[in-house]
């Protein structure tokens, strides 16, 4: 298996996880980082509705996003 056609799988496969499905078990934390902006999604899906992709692995990025979304609600940033 080359590199391209690894990328190929592995986007496949994430596609996957692209969606709200979230356990039960972590519906108030959604909630409330859904409302007070810590997490905006990414796109929407065909619904209309913000896709947070809770399933997906987050990068580094996206957690120095949110890092700094929280940072600012404390007023340390």
């Amino acid at each position: 298996m080359d590199l391209n056609r690894f990328t190929e799988l592995m986007n496949e496969y994430r596609t996957t996880l692209r969606d709200n499905d979230a356990g039960d078990w972590s519906k108030e934390s959604r909630q409330w980082a859904i409302s007070t902006g810590l997490v905006k999604g990414s796109g929407t899906l065909p619904n209309g509705e913000p896709n947070y992709m809770w399933e997906d692995m987050p990068t580094r990025e996206t957690l120095v996003e949110m890092m700094y979304r929280l940072a600012k609600m404390m007023g340390q940033a």
